[in-house]
């Protein structure tokens, strides 16, 4: 009811003015004014009011609005996660970005008005882009998705991150808020943690728990190729007393020296390891059946080759012997590791293990 106070007050003044204009002689001049005045700032006055309760009403509301509106627009730009907001198409093909954070600009090396001209499909690596696709169409059963992809800087540079979906509507428009958070550091803490436990902290080479590890993949890699397995067992004797002796200075640099000899032997594919203090361990892919014999004989040339110069490099220096036992097996024989390693154990040497020669042999390096 309030809102017509105004009107009917200046209509009441708008009515007596005309009065008093077309008949003059109802009112008296002066009172006919007074009225109209009178009215009139009655009218001027309840405009007034009317206007100070609606200041009152909708003042602090729009300005709760705009400080609500500047605290996510900081917290947006802040937040340490790169966010981008892009439009779902109703073909879930690539939308366009229409919202990132200063976060976004500069893990992906671009500036916004550049990434505000790509699409989602941009932001990630070749590579995955059919996955993010299907995690595309997975999004609209699901209101958010929370998965591991990753995004493609403005250097070419793969960077791997933890993104976040979630479907979003505005307006009548079809968006998707995607936070994606970089865990580079996390896989290569991972990585070094892995590698820790993984590898032999002297050599370098694979330690006990790297190799039973690496097993599994060489089985599956002869499998594939229908191809036997290389097995080599090597003991280090003498290595007790040269720690005695000469201390344990000595002691590793002899250790060593047998690790060089199985990295020249070996190839980068191939699995060797440091088992214990004097015992190493090799396993070796051969190739398809025409051609094992020759990847056989090239690592028994490699690996006498080996000896040969750590014999000459170490003359004079240590007594040591090398008791070397070999095996070609089947891949299905790699599913029982422990005997497998155990019928290796001080058998047929290296140069005889395509025979299957169950000679044991020892070889001794004497300076």
């Amino acid at each position: 009811m309030r809102r017509w106070i105004v009107p009917t007050l200046v209509s009441c003044a708008a009515a007596s003015a005309a009065v008093q204009l077309v008949l003059p002689s109802v009112l008296p001049a002066q009172t006919g004014r007074l009225v109209v005045a009178v009215l009139l700032a009655v009218a001027l006055a309840a405009a007034w009011i009317a206007w100070l309760h609606a200041g009152a009403r909708h003042g602090p509301a729009d300005l709760g609005e705009s400080d609500r509106e500047r605290r996510y627009r900081a917290l947006f730009e802040a937040c340490g996660d790169a966010i981008c907001t892009y439009e779902l198409s109703d073909d879930n093909g690539p939308g366009r970005l229409v919202e990132v954070n200063e976060t976004a600009c500069m893990a992906l090396g671009y500036p916004r008005r550049a990434l505000l001209a790509m699409t989602w499909a941009d932001l990630y690596a070749p590579e995955v882009r059919h996955a993010v696709q299907q995690r595309m169409l997975a999004l609209g059963q699901a209101d958010s998705l929370v998965f591991e992809s990753t995004y493609l800087t403005s250097d070419d540079q793969r960077l791997p991150v933890k993104v976040s979906l979630r479907r979003v509507d505005e307006a009548g428009r079809r968006l998707c808020l995607a936070v994606a958070r970089d865990v580079t550091a996390h896989r290569e803490l991972a990585e070094v943690s892995r590698d820790r436990s993984e590898s032999d902290e002297l050599t370098g080479l694979l330690s006990r728990r790297g190799f039973f590890a690496a097993v599994g993949e060489a089985r599956q890699r002869a499998r594939r190729l229908g191809a036997q397995v290389l097995v080599l067992h090597v003991e280090l004797g003498g290595l007790k007393d040269v720690n005695d002796r000469r201390g344990h200075a000595a002691g590793d640099a002899l250790v060593l020296a047998v690790a060089d000899v199985l990295r020249l032997a070996f190839r980068d594919a191939d699995v060797v390891a440091r088992l214990g203090n004097d015992e190493f361990v090799a396993l070796a892919v051969l190739g398809r059946s025409d051609r094992e014999r020759v990847d056989w004989r090239s690592i028994v040339a490699r690996f006498d080759e080996a000896a040969a110069g750590k014999r000459a490099e170490l003359a004079g220096e240590f007594v040591f012997s090398l008791r070397c036992g070999s095996r070609v097996a089947e891949w299905e024989e790699l599913d029982h590791i422990d005997g497998l390693l155990a019928r290796t154990r001080g058998r047929t040497p290296l140069s005889d293990s395509w025979t299957a020669d169950r000679r044991a042999t020892q070889m001794t390096l004497k300076g």
